[in-house]
């Protein structure tokens, strides 16, 4: 069950480079978008936490701290690193960056938290790594600073991972979901306010992309994939996640006319195996193995 979460959770998030391209049709601007995203997805959040009994005032102190620091400090940092990186960096580049995450949770893993990496997860990796490269299409080196940003974003998230995933074990997910969204909408209310990007949407469009954002990519996507972390562990979570791309390049070529490529489809198929490999029994039993050493 929790392998079926998380990949919908991917599914909603692959959203977001679609509902990026409309919210920038509509007039939004970058740190606009993304304060309405969250102000709006915490609202929402907090109403269906109050209804299932999951009031997030009833959490300890430092649980609500922890929650709030992930989305106010680590969410809101990986995606400041990632759309800085993305003003002067190819897309491509940026894309094939993030998405080396999971070998990062992985190796975190092993490193800090004493687990194991299986030969099935090592296979994994390399596949859904190699799927990236070829969905994307290749990207161009450059070195520059937004090169150290783009690769901050990657290591950030990872750091939102396993945070996440040690404070989720305890704590209802629809509940942390509204502390930390409401932590990252807070912090790019600020953001936007400072670049005079604080505004309301001036079309019904905007407000549409806008809901649109709250609702899919953010209270679907970000309190799904909570939930699937205890269930399956932060490095198969992170690498089902990968999924991402493949719905966001098939939403794009159905939406947008985008062109779709043979290297393309290899790569999906490479992301889509190295999904059926981390999802099967062995690997789970793998992903949930011993520690290295006692």
């Amino acid at each position: 069950m929790g392998i079926v979460i998380v990949l919908i959770s991917a599914t909603a998030f692959g959203m977001n480079a679609i509902l990026a391209k409309l919210a920038y049709r509509s007039g939004l601007g970058t740190s606009q978008t993304l304060a309405f995203r969250f102000v709006l997805g915490a609202v929402g959040m907090w109403a269906v936490a109050i209804a299932l009994r999951q009031n997030p005032l009833r959490f300890t102190r430092r649980q609500l701290l922890t929650l709030i620091a992930l989305g106010g400090i680590f969410y809101t940092a990986q995606s400041l690193m990632y759309f800085t990186a993305l003003r002067t960096l190819p897309a491509s580049l940026c894309v094939l960056i993030a998405y080396v995450y999971p070998s990062q949770v992985a190796v975190a893993g092993w490193l800090f938290l004493r687990r194991s990496i299986s030969a099935w997860q090592a296979v994994a990796l390399v596949g859904s790594f190699g799927g990236v490269v070829l969905l994307v299409g290749g990207a161009q080196f450059q070195l520059a600073w937004a090169l150290v940003f783009a690769i901050a974003a990657p290591t950030i998230y990872t750091a939102y991972i396993l945070v996440g995933e040690s404070v989720m074990k305890g704590i209802p997910a629809v509940g942390a979901s509204a502390v930390i969204i409401s932590g990252a909408g807070l912090a790019f209310s600020v953001i936007a306010a400072l670049q005079g990007e604080l505004a309301l949407p001036a079309t019904a469009n905007g407000w549409a992309v806008a809901f649109a954002f709250a609702l899919i990519p953010t209270m679907i996507a970000i309190s799904l994939f909570l939930a699937g972390l205890p269930r399956i562990g932060a490095a198969r979570a992170s690498l089902l996640s990968t999924w991402e791309p493949v719905v966001t390049v098939v939403l794009a070529v159905v939406l947008f006319g985008d062109s779709f490529t043979v290297v393309q489809f290899v790569g999906g198929l490479l992301i889509l195996v190295a999904v059926i490999l981390q999802a099967g029994p062995e690997a789970g039993r793998a992903a949930d193995a011993a520690p290295v050493r006692n």
